[in-house]
């Protein structure tokens, strides 16, 4: 067979590609080419901080069951993962209308944002002030209003509730102490970092008697020192551990065990053992002053000797077997 085609093959294949009966292969479309900054601070920490999620649940819960209890609603409180944005980015969230409350966080850590969307603060002092009656969404004012002395004082108290959450929950990873510092109508006085530094930012969600987001923003820079443990998996505080050890412990203890104790054996014949009537006797392997075991769900645990007790028939139990110190009781 030849190795090139003819000129007659040539040409047909040529008339056959030109009238379209042949397929011409199409190029292989690429994909569009994106410039990427290598000195660009952008971090995505979604689901790369376990540890930090969870302490987002526990301010969650400390939160929800506070403010519940200040303002006497069915309040539930969530945290959504949190996000990175460049502080530059971080001014339509400290717009107004919403409510901006700048907080410390303790000496040598910085500063912290907490952020109430439009409406959420003026709910919260109603329900606390008394007034539970819901405000539709056009009924807020377009502009951030400035808190009265009393507003604050009440309002201080409620983030207070989020302070003492963030303590708790961030004890065990940075030592912080957090604490409300002041209200801010400007959001260029709110500013806590320069604006090319990254913060993080947690929202909380408010459902129940009083729905709202608050967004909680830390400097990257503050929590930087432990990021490796904020990567580690969820282990906050062995407190709870404790307690759930003990809890599991005392279910443990509760569960019901079979207790046996075998008096002795003996192997015969299978004949013997058809013939068996009322009345006869079987001679056992074991003596009547010896030790006998005692199965503890069909596993042997236990030595004791044969006794009567309250005219029944017991075993004293003489020493345990396994595991080690385990406690002998009659």
């Amino acid at each position: 067979m030849p190795a090139t085609l003819t000129p007659e093959e040539v040409r047909a294949l040529m008339s056959a590609v030109q009238e379209g009966r042949v397929p011409q292969d199409t190029p292989e479309q690429k994909g569009e080419v994106v410039n990427y900054d290598l000195t660009s601070q952008d971090r995505i920490i979604r689901g790369q901080m376990p540890t930090l999620d969870a302490i987002n649940e526990q301010v969650a819960s400390m939160l929800g069951i506070g403010l519940a209890g200040r303002t006497r609603l069915a309040l539930r409180v969530t945290s959504t993962p949190a996000t990175l944005l460049k502080f530059a980015d971080l001014t339509p969230l400290l717009a107004p209308p919403a409510s901006v409350c700048v907080l410390g966080l303790g000496a040598a850590h910085g500063f912290a944002l907490a952020v109430l969307e439009p409406g959420l603060a003026e709910a919260l002092l109603a329900a606390a002030l008394g007034d539970r009656r819901a405000r539709p969404a056009d009924a807020l004012p377009e502009g951030r209003r400035e808190f009265t002395a009393v507003e604050q004082l009440v309002l201080r108290r409620l983030l207070g509730i989020l302070t003492e959450a963030m303590s708790v929950s961030w004890s065990q990873v940075i030592p912080f102490h957090p604490e409300v510092l002041r209200f801010e109508l400007d959001p260029r006085m709110a500013t806590i970092a320069p604006p090319s530094d990254v913060g993080i930012v947690s929202a909380f969600e408010l459902k129940g008697g009083i729905e709202g987001r608050l967004q909680l923003v830390i400097p990257y820079a503050a929590v930087e020192p432990a990021k490796t443990r904020l990567a580690s998996p969820r282990r906050l505080s062995q407190r709870a551990d404790e307690r759930f050890a003990e809890a599991l412990a005392l279910e443990v203890e509760q569960v019901a065990v079979e207790i046996c104790g075998i008096f002795g054996r003996t192997n015969i014949p299978l004949a013997k053992f058809l013939e068996l009537q009322e009345g006869d006797v079987l001679m056992l392997d074991s003596s009547e002053v010896g030790s006998l075991p005692v199965l503890v769900e069909g596993r042997e645990k236990l030595r004791g000797a044969p006794s009567v007790a309250a005219g029944s028939l017991a075993l004293v139990v003489e020493r345990a077997l396994s595991p080690t110190g385990l406690s002998t009781r009659t």
